[in-house]
């Protein structure tokens, strides 16, 4: 190995298959950006740890959450579905909700059609129903879906109450007997005609 004049003095003692060291020292603006460091970290540890000055990941994320429930409602638990007592709502109110979120953020009119005359998904117009007519049982249709069908919980996924589901329901109830165009038949081999309650009401 070749030693430059300049640099004898540097050369220490210790030697590995002909390699050795030199002592040179760090570059000045390493040793600073190093030290840098150091101040950083420390000051990190005084406001968020010691002093309490600034909110640690943990506050952050529970400020986020209770954000997002003041916004769009909280997690708590709902009354059990089963337990819900199901109803049809005659308020034009519920009916204007029910029928928002059916042609809008739970996408049910992706399969049932906007008007419910029935698409990839079955007629909602018609008494043929294939899983019950009940409140019940349509709202039951509506939590659970048929994933294997296609159809997600809620129709689009999305969790929403039993509240909002009523709605839904309700709003289908309206479109009982409406006979639009280019209605789907119904499967007679699945469909039964329902002869009782709110979607017994054509055919």
């Amino acid at each position: 190995m070749e030693v430059y004049e300049g640099e004898k003095d540097k050369l220490l003692d210790h030697e590995y298959d002909g390699i050795r060291e030199l002592d040179n020292h760090m570059p000045f603006w390493w040793l600073w950006l190093f030290f840098i460091t150091i101040a950083i970290s420390v000051f990190y540890l005084l406001f968020y740890q010691v002093l309490g000055w600034g909110q640690t990941q943990i506050e952050e994320y529970e400020q986020e959450i209770a954000e997002a429930e003041a916004k769009f409602g909280g997690s708590e638990e709902q009354e059990p579905a089963a337990s819900f007592t199901w109803q049809i709502s005659e308020e034009e109110a519920d009916i204007q909700a029910g029928k928002q979120m059916f042609n809008g953020s739970q996408l049910c009119y992706t399969c049932h059609g906007k008007e419910g005359q029935g698409m990839v998904g079955p007629n909602l117009t018609d008494n043929q129903w294939i899983h019950g007519c009940s409140p019940k049982e349509i709202a039951q249709s509506i939590i659970e879906g048929f994933p294997q069908k296609g159809m997600l919980a809620y129709g689009s996924g999305s969790k929403i109450s039993n509240e909002k589901v009523q709605q839904i329901v309700s709003y289908m109830a309206t479109l009982q007997g409406t006979e639009p165009a280019d209605a789907k038949a119904a499967d007679p081999n699945r469909a039964e005609p329902c002869t009782e309650g709110p979607f017994a009401s054509s055919d």
